[in-house]
């Protein structure tokens, strides 16, 4: 754990004023990237090497101090967690510093991992989307037109996206009316849609146009699935907490054509019910099957779908529910912090962001990070540089509509 202190208000730092707040209006901000020099130590590892090549642990942590404010950067490998075992750490500290030992989990994964125990029982052929499994021949083409696309489109940007609580709330509204309008046309109830759903449904119709896709094209929508919410029994303990990598991704195919003439609601609904299949345990176990036996064939994990179709990507962090992290027992008091209820809201986070360190291109993928206690959400994405004007484009039509 390493530390730096600021004499002076955030605001008066040339970088620290420039993390990203709310401003009541949806806001597009540069990348987090650009605050590394005060948001990490100067020896902070960032390569392989920083790690295999030292005695650093898998797990760093900086804190950075101002006369108002107060930031933490947690740097860690991800053979060593996922978002969600972070969240176990993050949750154990707050619980150490409430005097609560009773809150903190055992964990589970030393010497009997229930990852093992996944794609026993039930055979690859059972997945849903086993008949679109690519072969080496697809695999190759696949890959071979994302490296032409990167180098066609060689700049791209990681850029923070905040989406106040009053625009989700109607982009929401807006959905739910179509689905709704749908529902009672077909004679059936409304199925629910939540606001990640829409979010992505958003994030999705928003890439159709900045991407120039075609309407006789493939999209995949690929989610980061956090097997412990899945039904499988393997998760099922609740006193005890996985900290490892417990995730796979769950496709879900759209067409153009369905992304350029269905509303918002429609594709927000076609995600939400292509996850709500797969997240079964007979679906994870087949997936997980599928996995191993690609992995153990060819060396590399499954892919399914189109060679030539779009990927986009998801990971949605809300589930981790960082804004909500509770460090206000540090909080030190005066005068404006006298009340508790003050205090309660002085130590949680006001912003959060990641940046992942990977000589990997992370094009077109979505980083939902979450919800702050303003009911704000925050976003990150990486597009080609050119694709960004058309999704400013988007986020400012929220504000107005």
């Amino acid at each position: 754990m390493t530390n730096a202190q600021h004499e002076t208000s955030i605001a008066d730092h040339p970088l620290g004023a420039r993390i990203p707040h709310t401003t009541g209006t949806p806001a597009i901000f540069p990348s987090p990237d650009e605050l590394s020099p005060l948001l990490r130590s100067a020896d902070a590892p960032k390569h392989i090497d920083d790690w295999t090549y030292s005695d650093r642990p898998q797990l760093c942590i900086h804190v950075i101090t101002f006369s108002d404010a107060t930031v933490i950067t947690i740097t860690w490998l991800h053979t060593l967690a996922d978002v969600m075992g972070m969240t176990t750490i993050l949750n154990a500290w707050t619980a150490l510093l409430q005097g609560n030992r009773e809150a903190i989990p055992k964990l589970q994964g030393f010497r009997s991992d229930p990852l093992t125990q996944l794609g026993q029982r039930t055979p690859a052929e059972k997945y849903m989307h086993f008949n679109r499994v690519f072969g080496r021949k697809e695999f190759l083409c696949f890959i071979g037109l994302n490296i032409f696309d990167r180098l066609w489109y060689r700049q791209e940007e990681r850029r923070t996206i905040c989406i106040p609580a009053t625009c989700l709330r109607s982009l929401r509204q807006q959905a739910s009316s179509e689905i709704s309008a749908t529902s009672s046309s077909e004679g059936g109830t409304v199925p629910f849609v939540s606001e990640s759903d829409v979010l992505l449904g958003w994030w999705v119709r928003s890439l159709y146009g900045a991407l120039g896709l075609r309407t006789d094209q493939t999209i995949l929508v690929n989610n980061a699935l956090n097997l412990r919410t899945s039904l499988h029994e393997s998760f099922m303990s609740k006193d005890s907490a996985y900290m490892g990598n417990a995730l796979c991704m769950s496709p879900t195919f759209l067409q153009g054509q369905q992304i350029a003439d269905e509303p918002l609601g429609q594709i927000a609904l076609r995600i939400r019910e292509s996850v709500a299949e797969q997240r079964t345990p007979e679906q994870v176990e087949a997936m997980t099957a599928l996995q191993m036996q690609m992995m153990e064939k060819t060396g590399y994990l499954a892919l399914v779908g189109d060679p030539r179709m779009m990927l986009l990507s998801c990971s949605n962090w809300h589930k981790a529910r960082l804004f909500d992290m509770d460090f206000s027992p540090a909080v030190l008091q005066s005068s404006a912090q006298s009340s508790s209820q003050n205090t309660q809201k002085k130590g949680k986070p006001s912003y959060v962001n990641g940046v992942q360190h990977s000589a990997n291109s992370f094009r077109n993928v979505l980083s939902v990070i979450g919800k702050d206690a303003g009911r704000n959400w925050w976003l990150t994405g990486v597009l080609r540089t050119d694709a960004w004007a058309h999704v400013e484009e988007q986020v400012h039509k929220l504000g107005s509509s």
